[in-house]
């Protein structure tokens, strides 16, 4: 004996919903974006070079309502390494990710990045203002 069950209409339209909902709830839980970055090396006599520099990467994660900024690269200074707490704010041009100091003497940072994928800009804070980095950080979809 076989039993059929027919679902009404808006039955199936909720079904088709809740279903939705949970993929979306588990995309925004944890989503994650990098960036290749250019990582300047310091010279021996404490200075940079423009042309002297690796390719690193730069990412965001965002779990449960916090981002989080990690930066992948040899050698970084306890003001880069590790998780960082970030705050994040997409617009349809940009994406500005804001840094939260944690260790306290470290400088400030932020980056902003481009959406088309064109690069982006850092930034660090001197006083109360943002000033740009002289350097070009590339900030392109990580390869």
């Amino acid at each position: 004996m076989t039993t059929r069950f027919r679902l009404a209409p808006l039955s199936v339209l909720r079904l088709i919903t809740l279903v939705a909902l949970a993929a979306t709830a588990g995309t925004a839980l944890a989503q994650a974006t990098a960036w290749d970055y250019k990582s300047y090396r310091k010279s021996k006599g404490g200075g940079y070079d423009k042309d002297d520099f690796r390719i690193a990467k730069i990412a965001v994660t965002e779990k449960d309502g916090q981002a989080w900024f990690r930066m992948t690269a040899p050698n970084l200074g306890v003001c880069y390494g590790g998780d960082l707490p970030a705050t994040v704010t997409r617009t349809a041009e940009t994406t500005l990710i804001e840094v939260t100091r944690v260790v306290p003497g470290c400088e400030e940072f932020r980056y902003t990045i481009q959406n088309d994928g064109s690069g982006g800009m850092k930034e660090t804070k001197m006083g109360e203002r943002w000033v740009k980095s002289r350097f070009d950080h590339g900030l392109t979809p990580a390869k």
